[in-house]
């Protein structure tokens, strides 16, 4: 018979997963840092190197205060992501369809972050670990705001041309 665990354990495991998460992302940032083309989405990954840097230290923290290792678990999703990423950063021949590709990439990876910060952070909130539950949701709100960044990046504005447009345009 398997053996059941907490809810508490539930949530140890899922930090010291995003733990596995954000060090495996933060691995393949400088990598789309130097394959885009754009000032803008170098600047975004910039960004985003720094808050994946900022989410190992608050993540580690947590861990820290659960009295459990911050390494142990390997996050086989972001592994899979990541993979991808590597895989299909440099197949696109022209710049803006490069860009466009690591956009789709850093996307996939922003909703893994979303999703898996968003239920940490409700079962830190329903085991009575509101310091946790705190951290996630800021982890939580940036990882929204870089989504909605590589959209605008993507998508473009009123006085600006997104990425895609000009992709589209120079096929």
């Amino acid at each position: 018979m398997k053996k059941l665990f907490s809810l508490r354990d539930l949530l140890c495991e899922q930090v010291r997963d995003l733990y596995d998460a954000e060090e495996n992302y933060s691995r393949q940032v400088p990598n789309f840092i130097r394959s885009a083309t754009s000032p803008r989405l170098k600047e975004q990954f910039t960004f985003i190197a720094q808050n994946t840097h900022d989410n190992l230290t608050l993540l580690a923290g947590i861990c820290e205060s659960f009295k459990v290792p911050a390494q142990g678990v390997v996050c086989e999703a972001m592994e899979g992501l990541v993979r991808e990423a590597k895989d299909h950063t440099t197949d696109w021949g022209d710049s803006a369809t490069i860009d466009a590709a690591l956009i789709s990439n850093a996307q996939r990876i922003v909703h893994y972050e979303i999703a898996g910060f968003g239920t940490a952070k409700e079962f830190a909130r329903s085991v009575g670990e509101k310091e946790a539950s705190k951290i996630l949701h800021d982890m939580l709100q940036k990882s929204f705001h870089i989504d909605q960044e590589l959209t605008r990046l993507a998508t473009g504005g009123w006085f600006e041309t997104g990425i895609n447009t000009e992709a589209a345009d120079a096929a």
